[in-house]
């Protein structure tokens, strides 16, 4: 796991995935809750005032496939926040798959090697014989932007209108089509790459274990076993660090002298967290990334998923 793209703590593959599949559920949420808003049927708000005419607005909303009439005429005719708010849904979905797309970028990528993208989705250069581009990643990382500017094209279109309608309310289906499409063209290109993708859990696995990512289980135990504030234990991590640095060894390769150097009292139990295993295994909470707690989410899921099918 990284922050600041730095090596931070080791999560494991399946922990990582599941973190977009919570985005998505989300992405999922936002669309069905505007949707009750938006499913309001105008028909009968007439040109602002309401109509004369015997008009049964609930029979007309339900004989549509509308949830119900737009309580207010006023409201039915100069309200675009239905839009808006799907618009909104549309661009923190495509920002989700923009910020995915960007991981297949850098994980296929030779710095990295986790992940590999066929031919399908992938192309060489047309000078430099050895490269394989992830180019519909890279497609998808942009089209975002298109989608963020609809939303803001919308936006300065009503900012300032006075009730009710004005003709500056033409420009309002454009930016929408738009971004809809584009985010169906996100959709399924990101799709078809999830399917597609192999990982290198090799590649993955030694990475899980550099950079002294095992350094916040060692202040955890200085914590738990010695008993000192975490501010002492931070410090004490740090310093063992620096010196299994400086001797060009995981932390795992100094030798208990070595840790008592740093503090006195730390026992030979110390080497039991000192592996990406033990630090991934110890994080029970719930949400973590020990391997019971993320077979309970995909447990979860497969349930949802099971259900959502049937």
């Amino acid at each position: 796991g990284f922050t600041h793209l730095q090596t931070a703590q080791p999560v494991s593959l399946g922990h990582h995935l599941l973190c977009w599949v919570e985005a998505a559920e989300r992405d999922r949420g936002r669309f069905a809750d505007a949707r009750k808003r938006l499913n309001q049927s105008p028909l009968g708000a007439a040109a602002l005032a309401g109509t004369a005419f015997p008009l049964d607005r609930e029979r007309t909303a339900a004989a549509l496939g509308f949830d119900r009439p737009m309580a207010n005429s006023l409201d039915a005719v100069s309200s675009r926040d239905f839009a808006l708010e799907v618009l909104s849904a549309a661009a923190i979905a495509a920002t989700h798959l923009s910020r995915f797309a960007e991981e297949i970028v850098l994980w296929s990528s030779r710095r990295f090697g986790f992940a590999t993208l066929s031919d399908a989705w992938s192309t060489g250069s047309s000078i430099m014989p050895q490269k394989r581009n992830p180019d519909a990643a890279e497609l998808v990382r942009a089209k975002p932007g298109s989608i963020i500017g609809s939303l803001t094209q919308l936006l300065i279109v009503v900012k300032g209108l006075p009730l009710a309608y004005s003709k500056d309310l033409q420009e309002d289906k454009a930016p929408v089509f738009r971004a809809l499409d584009d985010l169906e063209l996100c959709l399924a290109a990101m799709t078809g790459m999830a399917g597609d993708l192999t990982f290198n859990t090799d590649a993955m696995a030694e990475a899980a274990g550099e950079a002294y990512s095992d350094a916040t289980d060692l202040a955890d135990y200085v914590v738990r076993k010695l008993g000192k504030p975490f501010r002492s234990a931070h410090h004490i991590a740090g310093t063992a660090v620096k010196l299994a640095e400086s001797r060009g060894v995981p932390l795992s390769g100094l030798s208990l002298e070595d840790f008592r150097s740093v503090d006195a009292d730390i026992r030979d139990d110390v080497f039991s967290v000192l592996s990406a295993r033990a630090s991934m295994e110890s994080r029970t909470s719930y949400g973590g990334t020990a391997p019971v707690r993320v077979k309970e989410q995909v447990a979860r899921w497969r349930t949802r998923l099971d259900g959502a099918s049937t």
